[in-house]
């Protein structure tokens, strides 16, 4: 492998004195040469790695054009790989054809590849560690009189250095509700298996015939309306009937996830369970819901600032082998471009692109996704205020990407309530605006805020066609 200075430092970065660069470049082909031959190695190594684990900048290359490769869906080896780098000009400066059949032929990658991604990952702390000595060292000797700042500057250095090693993945909720997790035996029917996930309200599963397997959902709402909590609801809805459920927040912490749903199966007021102000003829509810829950198939993954490609990997490796599953991203505008990847001029455009990949993962993992989306605020401008496709924030690509679109209204002040072309308070409207398989309706369903809990209204609802 040519040995440039296209391979050597891609960050720059050099060590005082004789001082070499903490890496392991054989470790780092090593990984490489793992994630070409297993796909479930590749998966793993994509949650675990970023380029910039990556000293040498030829394998940082090879890693981004696997990262592409999976989330184009595309069949990987060396000889696809290779044809990748061609198309984007880089294959001779990763060292060409013969590097990567090296890397491909290398089966006793597949035996070390864990303990490669702890080397990768140290060596790249370590490098960043020595980076933002020397930005400190800077400071100090820049500083101004007020040393309050540097000292703040210099902390948040060090943050960024140690967030990354201390950054959560998925939890199961059998952990999150105090260790109670007991095996769910689910029981599904024919008509179970062939109408797919049913979202647990009557109408809107009558709507939609059910969760369809590839099929990408949006529900969007104005902040505050209830989105996440309508989420939520479904989500245990369709772990009761016998699905697996994959949520992604990306706002809440799961213990205010728990929390949410704790109220919400319990009835008893999420305020009283932040508070921890529980009445004693509460307690025996708040066990039998913890119970419920604890049976409940859900994982839950608070990862900040995730990607698709991350949410991806990680729910393949949440739902293996189940035979329903669900996968729920709270929200939308909260996912984070690729790391390292491309970045677009416009946030419209990385939300388009995103939702490419979230109908991508639909279709390649075979389960409905369901992803959360804000409402542009001109919304609150517009007489009337009930929501529209239109109103899909940064929707770019969103609407078209969509096999379905439901819209949350609810009124949020009694003079709101009082309008006649607004839900009566209390009252929340779905409102299914798109769907590829069925007739748009509105939904009419009871917000219970207390305890964040829908309840469709079942005696009636508007026909739109």
């Amino acid at each position: 492998m040519p040995q440039d200075d296209y391979e050597i430092n891609p960050t720059r970065m050099t060590a005082g004195g004789e001082g070499r660069m903490p890496q392991d470049p054989d470790a780092e082909s090593s990984i490489l040469s793992a994630m070409i031959i297993s796909p479930d190695v590749l998966q793993e190594c994509l949650i675990a790695l970023g380029p910039d684990d990556f000293y040498i900048p030829s394998n940082r290359t090879v890693f981004l054009a696997l990262r592409d490769m999976f989330n184009e869906n595309q069949a990987i080896d060396t000889i696809s790989l290779a044809d990748h780098l061609r198309t984007t000009g880089e294959l001779e400066r990763v060292g060409g054809k013969g590097y990567l059949l090296d890397l491909g032929t290398n089966s006793l990658a597949l035996v070390g590849w864990r303990r490669h991604i702890e080397m990768l990952r140290r060596d790249n702390t370590l490098r960043r560690m020595i980076q933002a000595s020397a930005q400190i060292t800077a400071l100090a000797y820049d500083a101004p009189e007020d040393t309050k700042e540097v000292v703040d500057r210099a902390e948040k250095l060090l943050m960024d250095v140690t967030n990354r090693d201390v950054r959560q993945s998925e939890q199961s909720l059998e952990d999150i509700m105090a260790e109670l997790y007991e095996e769910l035996s689910r029981q599904n029917g024919a008509q179970n298996q062939q109408l797919g996930v049913m979202t647990g309200f009557p109408t809107i599963d009558e709507c939609l015939l059910g969760l369809r397997p590839g099929q990408m959902m949006v529900i969007g709402a104005r902040p505050g309306v209830g989105k996440t909590s309508f989420a939520l609801n479904l989500a245990t809805n369709a772990a009761a009937t016998g699905a697996s459920v994959a949520f992604f927040s990306l706002e809440m912490s799961k213990m205010e996830i728990a929390q949410r749903l704790l109220s919400a199966t319990s009835r008893v007021g999420l305020q009283d369970i932040r508070s921890a102000r529980i009445r004693k003829e509460d307690w025996e509810r708040l066990v039998a819901a913890t119970g419920e829950l604890s049976a409940l198939d859900i994982m839950i993954d608070d990862t900040p600032g995730t990607t698709v490609t991350e949410i991806r990997a990680k729910a393949r490796r949440m739902l293996h082998g189940k035979d329903l599953g669900l996968v729920v991203i709270d929200y939308l505008q909260l996912l984070s471009p690729p790391e390292g990847g491309r970045r677009s001029d416009s946030r419209a455009t990385e939300v388009s692109e995103m939702s490419r990949g979230i109908k991508i993962m639909a279709k390649d993992l075979s389960v409905p996704v369901i992803a959360l989306s804000q409402l542009n605020r001109s919304l609150e401008a517009r007489t009337g205020k009930r929501p529209q496709l239109s109103d899909l924030r940064e929707s770019g690509s969103i609407e078209q990407d969509a096999d379905i679109v439901a819209l949350l209204d609810r009124s949020m002040s009694e003079d709101e309530a009082s309008r006649q072309d607004r839900p009566d308070m209390g009252e929340t409207t779905f409102i299914i605006a798109k769907n590829r398989s069925g007739a748009l309706r509105d939904v009419p369903l009871t917000f219970l805020a207390g305890s964040t809990k829908f309840v469709e209204i079942t005696n009636r609802y508007e026909d739109q066609g």
